[in-house]
């Protein structure tokens, strides 16, 4: 970790991370600290995520019921639980292997129950984290390097390789029984925007897509780049019937959106395709599968629609 502003050195044991908590809040060493104990993942799942184990105990786990789920199948259900322990009057955490299958290494040194120090490396089958100390600037910089990781920087959509770990997480924890609805879209008219007024035309479109998707969804639904202007949305715990409801909402914004780019206006459509899990496909490539026909079927039926896999 960092200098902080009262210039300490780097922190070399728990009794002086404690003495240096204690001096930034002059009061309780952990909750009025204005810090928090976090593990950053490294490698393996999702690199740059942030896991806050200040309020222990957390249990780390591929399990759906674990307190923070780690989607990797090196990974034991319940594989390793970090706590803080009160000893007088020093603080410090400890992770405690839960009998995992892969084992939970400290430095590369296997840990049953481990003092953890700020800057340790901890492995969990093929998922690597640091066990970090943060301050408000350090937990910004982080969220930002996850964000820079995992979403596209001209739409603020998640990348493709992020938005098929969250549907595999979805899928896991719904044990493949839930119903949710899986849209593919594709922009009508941006090639003739590209044609007629430049590609920084079509690239502010395709930003603003981004940015009228993230308003018209809800917080709970997922939405994703594609492909350059094609996007895949994913509606969690919502029948087909819904979703069109939603997806309908958004192509009326989008249709409604008068551009304007040097002096000259012009708009776009959407046209969208929707399959149903598990009805239309009960694999992620069959349920995308089914989504680009509906897609292709929204298309070939004059654009600026919705079209569902029953359709297709």
């Amino acid at each position: 970790m960092s200098d902080d502003t009262t210039n300490h050195g780097p922190i070399e044991n728990p009794s002086d991370m404690t003495r240096l908590i204690s001096e930034i809040s002059g009061n309780d060493p952990i909750s009025s600290s204005g810090l928090r104990a976090s593990l950053i993942v490294l490698s393996g799942w999702e690199i740059g995520k942030e896991i806050d184990v200040t309020q222990s105990p957390v249990v780390l786990g591929r399990s759906t019921s674990a307190d923070a789920f780690i989607n990797s199948p090196s990974v034991s259900r319940r594989h390793a639980k970090i706590e803080l322990v009160q000893d007088n009057q020093t603080e410090y955490f400890i992770i405690t292997d839960l009998k995992s299958s892969n084992g939970t290494l400290v430095n590369n040194a296997p840990a049953i129950s481990t003092r953890l120090q700020d800057g340790d490396k901890i492995r969990m089958g093929d998922v690597v984290f640091k066990f970090v100390l943060q301050d408000s600037i350090d937990v910004q910089f982080h969220q930002e390097v996850h964000r820079r990781i995992h979403f596209d920087q001209l739409t603020g959509l998640l990348k493709m390789d992020a938005f098929r770990q969250r549907m595999d997480e979805i899928i896991r924890q719904g044990r493949r029984h839930h119903i949710f609805t899986l849209a593919m879209t594709d922009l009508d008219g941006l090639k003739r925007v590209n044609d007629t007024h430049g590609h920084l035309a079509g690239r502010m479109i395709i930003r603003e897509m981004g940015a009228m998707m993230r308003a018209t969804l809800r917080p709970s639904d997922l939405a994703g780049l594609y492909g350059g202007d094609e996007a895949i949305i994913l509606f969690p715990e919502t029948p087909l019937i819904q979703a069109k409801e939603t997806a309908e909402a958004l192509r009326r914004v989008i249709q409604d959106r008068v551009f304007t780019f040097q002096e000259n206006t012009f708009g776009v459509t959407i046209s969208q395709g929707l399959a149903e899990w598990p009805r239309h496909g009960d694999t992620v490539e069959k349920i995308i599968a089914a989504a680009d026909k509906a897609l292709y079927t929204a298309k070939h039926a004059g654009r600026n629609c919705v079209c569902t896999a029953d359709d297709a």
